[in-house]
């Protein structure tokens, strides 16, 4: 059989999302360029090509209308999660300006980890001269612990720096 023990809390998935939607307000005549950067940049850090998630419903006061592209995202799983989640930890995090370790606000009441950062380039694939735009972007990690503390001593076991 093999050797791995089902009962462990494992890593699950982990969504990572770039938000275009406010780009694509404030410059709709680059709205395909805008996409075309952000999925290039998405499929340089996560190895796997974005979806595009279009607005449901019109917001007049976002200025949002019914179809617009609001965000770019990539869901992860098995090996591309795993080598994902050995980046992140190993080069990301420490290269993150005024990142000093994960808090408490950082995990969900499951102990899932969301963390969000202001600029994209702290992953060294992102660093190009092709991409004009200055993304944010968010990551979701989901574990498959029964609760928290589980789920908490996982994420410890993968080498992510949590703050007590």
């Amino acid at each position: 059989m093999s050797s791995i023990d089902l009962k462990k809390p494992r890593p699950l998935k982990g969504i990572v999302q770039i938000g275009i939607g406010k780009l694509v307000t404030n410059h709709p005549d680059a709205q395909s360029k805008i996409i075309e950067d952000g999925s290039y940049l998405l499929s340089m850090i996560t190895g796997q090509k974005p979806k595009v998630v279009k607005a449901r419903k019109s917001v007049a006061g976002f200025k949002l209308r019914k179809g617009m592209p609001v965000a770019l995202v990539v869901t992860l799983r098995k090996k591309r999660l795993f080598d994902f989640i050995q980046r992140l930890v190993t080069y990301a995090l420490p290269r993150a300006k005024d990142f000093y370790g994960l808090k408490d606000n950082n995990f969900d009441k499951k102990g899932n980890i969301n963390l969000g950062f202001k600029e994209v380039n702290i992953f060294p694939e992102a660093i190009s001269d092709k991409i004009k735009y200055n993304f944010g972007f968010e990551i979701n990690l989901v574990g498959s612990g029964k609760n928290r503390e589980e789920n908490i001593k996982l994420w410890k076991e993968l080498g992510f720096p949590i703050k007590a």
